[in-house]
């Protein structure tokens, strides 16, 4: 199992394209400011969750299913083309374990679309992709299943993933529910916190095994 943004790629790649759609449209970005100040100031992991859907909704005000399809899938395809978004060495690992038959699964908090047009372009393999999903309302798109948290573990029981009995590679603390429940954690483009977070949590890390060497 596999988170996807900050594991395979360098940024969070839905946030990214939020930002984008408020920087085309600056009276939004005005009204999302408020909303996105919660989002770096508060302490409490829901609220921050509702803000960041507060702000997801603003950019995406009055746009379609069909527009935001194409909106999702061209600036992933855009940036998991751009080798300064991509973990070259994740990517690669994944590969390998493919190759191998091992079962890849892409846990993310970012959305369906937007993940699969990304993992598509950068050549990733898996198998099984859950994923965050946004649906069109009278005002537009909005989130209305964010798998982050407790709620990414629910969704890949629902899913039928063995969690138990598998390896889960992330680099977010908000990723702890599902940590604490797989058979073991590989840590790829964490900070030293987090490492030191996990520690205090009781979840023991496995370092990833370094790349191989190609004579």
């Amino acid at each position: 199992m596999y988170d996807l943004d900050g594991v395979l790629t360098t940024r969070d790649s839905f946030t990214a394209l939020v930002i984008e759609q408020l920087r085309r449209a600056p009276l939004r970005l005005m009204r999302a400011l408020p909303a996105a100040a919660v989002m770096l100031v508060s302490g409490r992991e829901q609220r921050k969750r509702q803000a960041a859907a507060r702000v997801a909704a603003i950019a995406l005000r009055g746009m379609s299913d069909d527009e935001y399809t194409a909106l999702a899938t061209g600036f992933g395809t855009r940036i998991g083309g751009d080798r300064a978004w991509i973990r070259i060495d994740t990517v690669e690992r994944i590969r390998r374990q493919s190759a191998q038959g091992v079962r890849i699964v892409i846990a993310t908090a970012t959305e369906q679309r937007l993940a699969q047009a990304l993992l598509a372009q950068a050549g990733v393999p898996y198998d099984l992709l859950s994923a965050s999903v946004l649906t069109q309302t009278a005002s537009g798109m909005e989130v209305s299943d964010h798998r982050v948290g407790d709620r990414k573990t629910d969704a890949l029981r629902e899913q039928c993933v063995p969690i138990e009995q598998a390896e889960f590679v992330t680099d977010s603390m908000t990723d702890l529910p599902t940590a604490r429940a797989a058979a073991r954690v590989v840590l790829i483009g964490a900070s030293q916190k987090t490492r030191e977070r996990y520690g205090q949590a009781g979840v023991s890390i496995t370092d990833p095994a370094p790349p191989q060497q190609v004579n």
